[in-house]
């Protein structure tokens, strides 16, 4: 009778960590360059429900092949008999559907989607066949409709487990936060006709020279300090090809390649580049970001364009925040009704059935 309140409670508290994530994301709203967070949540473990059977008819219960559908580099599967089975940190997780793809270091793993529409494997759990986790390398693999994985045509693995004996169904004890993920999407445009002002249309990122060492930033609000140096609001410098920028101009352009021209004449480049591993970016506030702790940026060649005189806007809407936001309120108070309702039942249970 419990579990349905351990699921109600720990719906309220995902619901508290989305709407301080949602708060925060409407405070920024105007803030130049600031990328919306959106919380990603996962269920607990499926855990198997059995019943107290006769040892005489404690028979597995053989299975019928499953669904295999392919999406993208991953597959979706469906069985009616049998569970497939993930990998928790310190338990074995029962379902009966699964998205699944080969992660980096080769082993079948679920994933999510990135902001982008890519397949993200970070945070993945690791798929168990019969014999563990299942391997599969970088190259081909598929799945049959009997649960076979097979590579290079030998089979490797199954990923079906028959149902155990008495086994009536399965289940989990609520929900919680697998990880906060930002959005990396373009915001809007802003016409703001300063010469220091600098947006990025496309992939890409400022390079920033701070004291603990190098930072990013799609906010090009920037201005000269007293050494006429180009730095961020916050004091910091702004690098190019050649390093500080320092500029002593009456006109200063900047084209969409990010070339610096004082008075006509070439200066120097911005230093922008694009990363593709945008998911180990951590936000330090002010629209700044670095690389997760021993994690070295994978950077591209940019592409996209500079725009002098403009700003990037964040790319929070306000309207569809406080919609999240709505639905976020009353899905916590039918929670709080649910726990309620529990510890009605509970009460009764202690204050009157004992006095039977």
């Amino acid at each position: 009778m419990l579990r349905g309140l351990y699921a109600a409670t720990t719906g309220m508290s995902v619901n508290t960590k989305k709407l301080d994530v949602i708060t925060n994301n409407i405070a920024n709203m105007n803030t130049a360059g600031y990328k919306k967070d959106l919380v990603i949540t996962e269920s607990f473990p499926e855990v198997l429900i059995s019943k107290q059977v006769d040892p005489r008819e404690a028979l597995e219960s053989p299975s019928k092949g499953i669904e295999v559908k392919k999406v993208g580099n991953g597959y979706e599967l469906k069985t009616d008999s049998g569970y497939f089975r993930t990998k928790y940190d310190n338990m074995t997780s029962h379902e009966r559907t699964l998205k699944l793809t080969v992660n980096e270091d080769g082993y079948l793993s679920t994933f999510d989607m990135n902001s982008s529409g890519s397949i993200n494997t970070n945070g993945g759990h690791l798929i168990l066949g019969s014999k563990g986790p299942v391997f599969v390398g970088q190259g081909s693999f598929e799945i049959r409709e009997n649960g076979q994985v097979i590579v290079d045509g030998n089979p490797v693995d199954n990923l079906v487990i028959p149902t155990p004996p008495g086994v009536i169904g399965t289940l989990n004890s609520g929900v919680k936060i697998n990880k906060i993920a930002t959005n990396f999407l373009q915001g809007n445009m802003q016409n703001t006709e300063s010469d220091l002002d600098m947006a990025i249309e496309g992939d890409g990122f400022f390079q920033i020279q701070t004291p603990e060492g190098i930072r990013y930033t799609r906010d090009g609000s920037f201005k000269l300090n007293d050494n006429k140096e180009l730095v961020t609001q916050d004091g910091y410098h702004v690098l190019g090809e050649y390093g500080i920028i320092q500029i002593d101009a009456e006109k200063i352009g900047v084209n969409e390649k990010g070339e610096i021209l004082l008075d006509n004449e070439y200066w120097d480049t911005l230093k922008i580049v694009d990363i593709e591993n945008k998911k180990d970016l951590r936000k330090l506030g002010y629209s700044m970001y670095k690389m997760e702790d021993r994690v070295e940026p994978i950077e591209k060649s940019f592409n996209g364009k500079v725009l002098q005189g403009f700003l990037e806007g964040s790319n929070v809407n306000p309207i569809k925040e406080m919609s999240k936001m709505i639905s976020l309120y009353r899905n916590y108070e039918t929670n709080q009704k649910i726990v309620k309702a529990y510890d009605d039942t509970l009460g009764k249970t202690v204050n009157e059935v004992g006095k039977v």
